[in-house]
């Protein structure tokens, strides 16, 4: 006798009951999305989760010197105290601005960061002390107050500290958009550098740089910039009107293409001067901003941010944002965004507040 066998669908909460949930149901199991759902959440205007925020370098400073008395070099390999954004997703890599990392990193004397490189590009400010150097590709740079360093992306380096006293710097690298990308590695080892010839201090500095004395292949140059050379240019500009948005900016360049220092970062060295109130603009590039001298305050989509020497704040994407020197005395910025990035996407754009 022939069976007959009789299959029932039971209509739950996880059975579409009508066409239109199980259409909704095949596209999900079949990984394809319909635009229509997505373009809800996508408005006139840039927008961003990250927020203004100011960290205050006395703060994060003790912070850093008592990692320096818990955390070994051995165990670190970079003592480094990143500057996380509160408007960072949970679950996101920590990131001062969308696409821009910075940090403060602490080198005592007698330490050595062993070599290491990776794909981000990255930028050193120095905030204190003396007797550091980095070894970028077997070029030995010395470390001095004010001095910007560069090391470029895929570049072997180290840092060593024969001085006395904490060397504490500002990082800023480009990991938040090569990671963006799916593009962050990391190489890493324990055997130095050996040093290359000395290289003359003109040779590695981004403001002055020998045409008849060609760099080797595999380094970038420049690899220093001096801050006295970049205070120099600003002391010839300042007795101009100066830009209504910056005062008196100027940029660090690369002679080699005349263009910004890093294929993805740009960077600035601004004097507010005493007494002046700089226009309220926005752009489409985030910016971190560290002060090198002075005091004053910045007003950020509406709220006053006071900031001194040594402190470090971010302005995202597309926020409005002004500087103001009320005192009598220059205020001194340095900063570096993601604009070479954004505007090789052909999505720069700037706008003066109404």
């Amino acid at each position: 006798m022939l069976g007959v066998v009789v299959t029932t669908h039971t209509v739950g909460p996880e059975s579409p009951a009508t066409p239109e949930e199980r259409f909704y149901t095949e596209l999900k199991e079949n990984h394809l999305s319909p635009l229509w759902q997505l373009m809800g959440g996508i408005g006139e205007k840039p927008s961003t989760t990250m927020r203004p925020h100011l960290w205050r370098y006395a703060d994060a400073r003790d912070h850093l010197m008592k990692a320096g008395e818990i955390v070994s070099m051995e165990d670190a390999a970079r003592r480094v105290l990143g500057f996380r954004n509160p408007g960072c997703p949970p679950g996101q890599r920590t990131a001062a601005t969308d696409s821009l990392w910075a940090a403060l990193q602490l080198v005592l004397p007698g330490e050595i960061a062993p070599p290491h490189r990776h794909t981000p590009s990255a930028l050193r400010f120095i905030i204190e002390g003396e007797g550091a150097y980095t070894v970028v590709n077997g070029q030995r740079v010395p470390m001095e107050e004010g001095d910007f360093l560069l090391t470029p992306g895929g570049h072997w380096h180290e840092h060593g500290h024969t001085g006395e006293g904490p060397m504490i710097w500002l990082d800023g690298l480009d990991s938040p958009l090569v990671n963006k990308l799916s593009l962050y590695t990391i190489q890493e080892t324990e055997t130095l550098q050996p040093v290359q010839r000395p290289v003359p201090e003109q040779l590695l500095n981004g403001t002055v740089a020998p045409a008849w004395d060609a760099a080797p292949a595999d380094v970038a140059q420049p690899l220093m910039f001096k801050l006295r050379d970049a205070l120099e240019a600003i002391d010839h500009l300042r007795a101009l009107p100066g830009d209504p948005y910056d005062d008196i900016v100027v940029e660090y360049r690369n002679p080699r293409t005349d263009g910004p220092v890093m294929t993805n970062i740009a960077a600035y060295l601004q004097l507010i001067r005493p007494r002046v109130d700089t226009k309220s603009h926005r752009h489409t590039h985030g910016t971190v901003y560290h002060v090198v001298r002075g005091s004053g305050h910045s007003v950020i989509d509406g709220e006053r941010y006071e900031w001194t020497k040594g402190d470090t704040f971010a302005v995202p994407l597309w926020s409005e944002h002004s500087h103001h020197n009320p005192e009598g005395e220059d205020a001194l910025l340095f900063s570096y965004t993601d604009r070479p990035a954004v505007e090789a996407l052909g999505l720069g754009r700037t706008e003066a507040s109404a």
